[in-house]
């Protein structure tokens, strides 16, 4: 085994360490939002769906989470749909479970309620911008207003003190408008902001309908975040492009960087962490997929048996997890473990989630 090979494996986790408890668990709490975004994942629908999981059923969740020792990421639709949000919230830290919220920048995200977040123990708030101004971000999430929601968020994030993510999505519509967005984040919103997800598409939902990048474009964007990320006031990360992860890795190696500090970053970076792999999903509905942008298959629904059982013995996720299953490219490619490839724009586009990512450029050796 050459020292590259050596290194991946050993700056990746092995598929066992999450195999009992996953690091985030995603809760989409309901399907209801006020926006109109593009790219929308969950379709969502102005109203909520009666069959949400009610008060009870949340609860009984998130002590099942608490019980795997994860954390949990509230998000929707809109979270702040819900007339029980701070009830559930209040439980959760109640319990000692970790817990984030990803509202939409709406009118229904206040002050008031920002406030509340920190009152609770809220950990982080995850925030959605697709542009640098009103004009793009408005036109991507399909209602006026919405860039000046997600300014007096990040604002009133700032004054209480609460640490936020970005989300930004990334199609060929908004893909040249990152540079202006990092340059808006880094002069007027560090802090609050102490990360920036890059979410490279997945063609699920609304998202069916846009612009996807191609792969070469993918990798310059690869190079633009790791150039970014040295003096970024904040971390710059990706969402469904693991495949920054082999470039990172190549980029490290080629900057001369010590077999032992790989490792370390690495570990921080997350590596080998994947959709149903050290993170899960329940729908508003309490179905359980490995993913939201994986919805498939249905592994089962936390009102017939618990998310830790299901999570533990499904025999779909312990296939999910084997890179070595990989097909096409993904399967021969010597940052298979390292990387895997998204498996959710894998099914998205070709119908099988074992199969190559179309999104990455890179050509491993035969």
């Amino acid at each position: 085994m050459g020292l590259n090979a050596q290194l991946v494996e050993e700056t990746t986790y092995p598929g066992y360490v999450f195999a009992q408890s996953p690091r985030n668990v995603y809760w989409e709490m309901t399907i209801a939002c006020d926006l109109e975004c593009k790219h929308c994942r969950a379709s969502a629908i102005p109203h909520r769906d009666a069959l949400e999981l009610n008060t009870e059923e949340g609860r009984a969740l998130l002590r099942d989470v608490k019980e795997m020792g994860s954390m949990i990421i509230l998000t929707g639709g809109d979270p702040m749909k819900r007339p029980d949000l701070f009830e559930l919230i209040g439980y959760a830290r109640q319990i000692a479970l970790p817990l984030s919220i990803t509202p939409s920048t709406t009118p229904t995200l206040t002050r008031e309620a920002v406030g509340k977040f920190k009152e609770l123990g809220v950990a982080a708030m995850g925030t959605s911008l697709d542009g640098p101004d009103a004009t793009v971000h408005d036109t991507f999430r399909g209602v006026p207003g919405t860039f000046q929601n997600s300014m007096n968020a990040l604002s009133w994030a700032r004054e209480f003190n609460i640490p936020v993510q970005i989300n930004t999505t990334v199609t060929s519509e908004t893909l040249p408008h990152l540079a202006a967005m990092y340059d808006l984040l880094s002069q007027d919103f560090a802090p609050p902001v102490r990360r920036w997800s890059l979410f490279l598409l997945v063609p699920v939902g609304r998202g069916e309908g846009l612009g996807i990048p191609a792969a070469e474009e993918v990798e310059e964007l690869c190079s633009w975040v790791y150039e970014t990320a040295k003096d970024a006031p904040f971390h710059v990360g990706t969402v469904e492009a693991p495949h920054y992860r082999r470039y990172w890795f190549q980029r490290r190696l080629a900057d001369g960087v010590s077999a032992e500090d790989l490792r370390k970053q690495a570990m921080r970076m997350g590596f080998g962490i994947r959709d149903g792999n050290g993170v899960i999903f329940v729908s508003h509905k309490g179905e359980v997929y490995p993913a939201g942008f994986l919805p498939h298959p249905l592994l089962g629904n936390v009102r017939d048996r618990t998310l830790s059982s299901i999570y533990r013995t499904s025999p779909y996720l312990e296939e999910l997890r084997n890179m070595d299953l990989l097909k096409g490219k993904c399967g021969r490619c010597e940052f298979r473990w390292l990387c895997g490839g998204s498996r959710a724009r894998a099914y998205g586009m070709t119908g099988d989630p074992m199969e190559s990512d179309p999104f990455c450029a890179y050509e491993p050796a035969d």
